[in-house]
């Protein structure tokens, strides 16, 4: 499962290296677009911010008192302008979820990779939307490992925000809501359907070349 989204993660650096070739300063682009020189608000680059994240769903209340858990999320993107109004971005990011419960910090960390259609509303302010799948990487309660055979390591959601656009900077918040269920098994290891998934609002930064 990994090996997919390391490949993802590769091809992304790629292409950001091409662009930055091909496309970057040193070719006359002076808009980060990577298929005109008129199109705004595309490029590659870094990013990365705070995550606000919780879980929801109908079987909460399981889990008893918890609270969310401000943790954080870094990557890469790349951004295909087809117009002067849509791009599409694809991202790589690392990101981590959880909760505090019972005097416990629970943590869950995923690679997410996310394929966004990109809105532009004016020059310089986006609207982003679109599917976004991930892997789960490792769990930890406090700092022990925690077994992941019963929880479900594949992610997958809908993510959504606006974006601001300033020079070389990038300023964004978005949503992220988990559409799988967290756990599959109970600690017997035996099959269970339990309403229970991560959200995780982002504020973030970025840096496009």
């Amino acid at each position: 499962m990994k090996k997919p989204f390391l490949f993802l993660i590769a091809l992304l650096i790629s292409a950001s290296a091409i662009a930055q070739s091909e496309y970057g300063p040193s070719a006359g682009q002076q808009n980060h677009n990577l298929f005109s020189g008129t199109g705004p608000n595309a490029g590659f680059g870094i990013k990365g911010g705070v995550n606000f994240a919780t879980l929801r769903g109908s079987d909460k209340d399981v889990l008893g008192n918890f609270k969310g858990l401000t943790t954080f999320h870094a990557g890469v993107y790349t951004q295909f302008s087809l117009g002067n109004t849509f791009s599409i971005q694809p991202e790589a990011i690392y990101s981590r979820k959880g909760i505090e419960r019972n005097d416990s910090t629970f943590r869950f960390d995923y690679l997410e990779v996310p394929i966004l259609a990109v809105f532009n509303v004016t020059e310089t302010i986006s609207i982003h939307l679109g599917p976004q799948v991930g892997i789960l990487m490792s769990a930890k309660e406090e700092d022990t490992e925690v077994n992941i055979e019963p929880l479900n390591t594949f992610a997958y959601g809908v993510a959504a925000g606006a974006e601001a656009r300033l020079s070389i900077f990038r300023l964004g918040a978005r949503y992220n809501l988990g559409l799988e269920d967290l756990r599959k098994e109970n600690n017997q290891g035996q099959k269970i359907n339990q309403d229970l998934k991560h959200g995780v609002f982002q504020v973030y930064l970025g840096l496009g070349f």
